[in-house]
């Protein structure tokens, strides 16, 4: 008798401790199809995985701990899902644990990965960071991650959230990156305002080089963005403005030969970007996007501006189509891309059909278009 007692109380709180947790499987798959002219080559049409947004495999869950309080876990990986690979780590984009409360905010541990907060610049781009968007003059600085790090979300303050995160070295010196050649120490803050049909966010946001300096504008440098969206009706109005700085910026810190670039252009040290742009649902499964983007950096690498026209046509609540074209007009020393993120000269060697990365020759233009399909579980 006292057996079945005991195997009756197991069985009731284990069915308890699965009432007070959860742990859900979820993801997304993006494939299609890209035209681009305009490369050093020429152009390339490509199969491809994320244009519209990256593939991703994840699990999240959440435990009851009473009070309203949760312990909450995160653990994601980024797919190429035209050939089956993980990109990167195998939980890159997230591997976090954490407590969250309605009345106290979320606390979170560990690989913030793709949370970095500039990231958070998608709620302020009408083409909400697809291969042709916010991150495409910035040479994908938007794109940013974070690891060995903390966040903090404040619970909603009449409208207004908060979120702050810190990333360590994890080396002696509080600055220098631990791994050579690796990112140092970052800090992030963001402020988030809706009221009424308009969102307003501003993020300021820190990225050391190994060093511990900001040494490169594209990737290790300090970005102070403002932005908001303003529905009217069935329209999403969007704009913004960022501004990039990397004071120790040099054609050494960049990676590039002062001979491989137009005289009188020399690495990068500030860059100002600022875009416009609207969402238009012309019924309840299609959505038209549009958005103008220019970027002008320093030290005579020029300016660019990038118009993109797109949109999507949902076939279920899960699975939708895509398609957006590009054209970025450099000006006479600008080479900015509408895919690479490297700065600087494409070498390309038209003996063997090869280049360092797809800008284009400085003043040249491109442009393309992709299309594809999304789905999500």
């Amino acid at each position: 008798m006292r057996k079945r007692i005991f195997a009756i109380a197991i069985t009731m709180n284990a069915m308890a401790a699965q009432a007070q947790s959860s742990v859900t499987l979820y993801g997304r798959i993006d494939n299609g199809f890209r035209f681009e002219t305009g490369l050093p080559g020429g152009h390339r049409f490509n199969a491809e995985s994320g244009d519209w947004g990256c593939s991703w495999l994840g699990l999240r869950g959440a435990e009851d701990l009473g009070g309203g309080t949760q312990a909450i876990f995160q653990l994601e990986s980024v797919l190429n899902t035209q050939t089956g690979e993980l990109w990167g780590n195998l939980f890159g984009r997230h591997a976090t644990i954490g407590v969250a409360n309605p009345g106290m905010g979320t606390l979170k541990l560990g690989n913030l990965g793709a949370g970095e907060l500039s990231q958070d610049s998608l709620w302020v781009d009408p083409q909400f960071m697809q291969r042709y968007a916010v991150s495409t003059l910035v040479r994908g600085r938007n794109w940013a991650s974070a690891t060995n790090g903390f966040e903090y979300t404040s619970p909603d303050l009449m409208g207004l959230t908060l979120k702050v995160q810190y990333d360590l070295t994890n080396n002696y010196n509080w600055n220098i990156s631990a791994t050579p050649g690796g990112q140092g120490r970052t800090d992030t803050i963001e402020a988030t305002y809706n009221v009424g049909a308009a969102q307003l966010r501003v993020i300021y946001d820190e990225l050391r080089g190994a060093s511990g300096t900001f040494d490169n504008v594209y990737v290790h440098s300090r970005s102070l963005m403002a932005g908001g969206a303003y529905t009217v009706g069935p329209v999403r109005f969007y704009a913004g403005y960022q501004h990039l700085g990397a004071p120790g910026a040099t054609n050494a810190s960049v990676g590039v030969a002062n001979a491989s670039q137009p005289a009188g252009i020399t690495a990068p040290t500030s860059v100002d970007h600022a875009w416009l742009g609207a969402a238009w649902r012309v019924t309840g499964v299609a959505t038209v996007t549009g958005g103008v983007y220019h970027a002008n950096a320093n030290h005579g690498n020029g300016n660019g501006t990038m118009y993109t026209f797109g949109g999507t046509y949902n076939l279920s609540k899960r699975t939708f189509l895509y398609a957006e074209l590009g054209y970025l007009h450099n000006s006479s020393t600008s080479n900015l891309s509408l895919g690479s993120d490297s700065y600087g000269n494409n070498n390309y060697d038209p003996a063997t059909g090869t280049a360092w990365n797809d800008n284009p020759v400085y003043g040249h233009s491109q442009a393309g278009v992709f299309a594809g399909i999304m789905i999500s579980f």
